[in-house]
C-alpha cells in the first residue's frame, strides 16, 4: 500500500516546487491562490523526473489504462 517506490523521487521534487513556491509567494506577501499556481509545473517536476529516472512521464497504472 501507499506509493510506489519509483514515485517517491519525482513526488519529492514536486512536494518541493509547491514548498518553494509557497515560501516565496509568503515572501512577497502574494495571495495564497497565487502560489496555486504552482501546481502545474509541480505536475511537470514530476514527470519529467520521472520520466528521466524510469522512461515514463506517468506511473504503469495510468499509463496502461
Amino acid at each position: 500500500m501507499g506509493f510506489n517506490r519509483q514515485d517517491r523521487l519525482p513526488m519529492a521534487a514536486a512536494v518541493v516546487v509547491i514548498a518553494v513556491s509557497n515560501i516565496v509567494g509568503f515572501a512577497l506577501t502574494l495571495p495564497v491562490y497565487v502560489t496555486i499556481l504552482a501546481t502545474p509545473l509541480a505536475l511537470l517536476v514530476f514527470g519529467v523526473v520521472r520520466y528521466v529516472l524510469y522512461g515514463s512521464a506517468v506511473p504503469d497504472v495510468l499509463a496502461s489504462g
